[in-house]
């Protein structure tokens, strides 16, 4: 590693947030722990110089800062400020967040678990709605641009019904904001090379100008497919193969791919979230998913040993060229799984 992302190592950046540790590096940026006025933990986001040379970069990192701050969810990272120090840096600051991206919980797991899913697909999509609500498609949501938070709920005004995790969306870079039209034409054409095709509707495959709130259900629905069975809903050789399949096949089944038997309930909510058409997906999904939670609630525990994931559902084989860096669930599953 370079000397020179750990540079802003205490250094004051922003007038007031002092940097204590360099925790996260892409291509765009580094992210550092620093406190904040207050001594909170925020995550502090630096655009690098030589990306900041880049005018379509440096829309995007401002873009993300602008349009994040507009959602006001529990389930959406937030943002405490942003703007340019004296020496030129563009920055964001979050709210720090403690947990595990669910990259990498998926990634060592192999698959989860219903009790497990549930809380997550329930979060996310209450982050969705509020992004949605705000007019902001994500346009990139996927195990990477999900965190899992751990809460503490040793406090008296921590609620029974409350879990000790919790799911944010995180990264509105490539998000589009409805109503913006032209003005956000040539940022939204740089964008259509970024994202995962992994996890993208068919239609944003087309080109990123055409997705809508359901893309976003979509890449949630092909997210819960791969935490639920270990496998990607389409796996090709290479990027160009996976487009051609999601462009010419609706998305498998559960069944299909891993040869069990799943509740009826389930296998409909997935086909309706990853519809190869988006006129016959949800305008919104979460009162579905908590009719499903109520099914799969009557499933027995499970038992066996988890699977290990197949080489081909590693996610990170399908990453586009040129991208950056309240309900009671039980332990239920399919078959080869309780």
């Amino acid at each position: 590693m370079s000397a020179e992302p750990a540079s802003l190592v205490g250094c004051v950046v922003g007038g007031h947030y002092k940097v204590n540790a360099l925790i996260g590096q892409g291509a765009m940026g580094e992210v550092y722990a620093a406190d904040g006025k207050s001594g909170e933990d925020v995550a502090l986001k630096v655009l690098h110089e030589k990306a900041a040379e880049d005018p379509d970069l440096v829309a995007r990192f401002q873009r993300e800062a602008e349009i994040a701050s507009r959602i006001q969810s529990p389930y959406v990272a937030a943002v405490l400020g942003a703007g340019k120090d004296r020496n030129g840096r563009l920055w964001i600051a979050f709210e720090r967040l403690h947990g595990e991206g669910l990259d990498e919980r998926v990634r060592r797991e192999g698959y989860l678990s219903f009790a497990e899913v549930a809380p997550i697909v329930h979060d996310t999509l209450r982050g969705l709605e509020a992004a949605h609500a705000a007019g902001i498609i994500h346009r990139d949501i996927k195990p990477a641009n999900l965190f899992v938070e751990k809460r503490d709920l040793s406090s008296p005004r921590a609620s029974e019904y409350e879990h000790d995790e919790r799911t944010r969306i995180l990264d509105f870079g490539v998000s589009k904001l409805r109503g913006r039209g032209r003005k956000d034409s040539s940022l939204t054409a740089f964008d259509a090379t970024l994202g995962s095709f992994a996890y993208m509707a068919p239609e944003q495959v087309r080109g990123s100008a055409r997705a809508d709130a359901r893309a976003d259900l979509y890449a949630l629905g092909a997210v819960t497919f791969r935490m639920l069975t270990g496998r990607l809903p389409f796996e090709g050789s290479s990027a160009l193969n996976l487009i051609a399949l999601k462009l010419d096949r609706e998305a498998p089944s559960l069944a299909a791919i891993t040869g069990d038997t799943w509740p009826a309930a389930l296998e409909r909510m997935l086909a309706q979230m990853m519809a190869r058409d988006r006129d016959g997906r949800f305008a919104s999904a979460l009162d579905a998913w908590h009719d499903v939670c109520k099914v799969m609630g009557d499933l027995p525990r499970r038992s066996s040993p988890r699977s290990q994931p197949s080489e081909s559902a590693d996610d990170e084989a399908h990453e586009t060229v040129g991208a950056t860096v309240s309900a009671t669930y039980t332990d239920a599953g399919p078959s080869r799984r309780r």
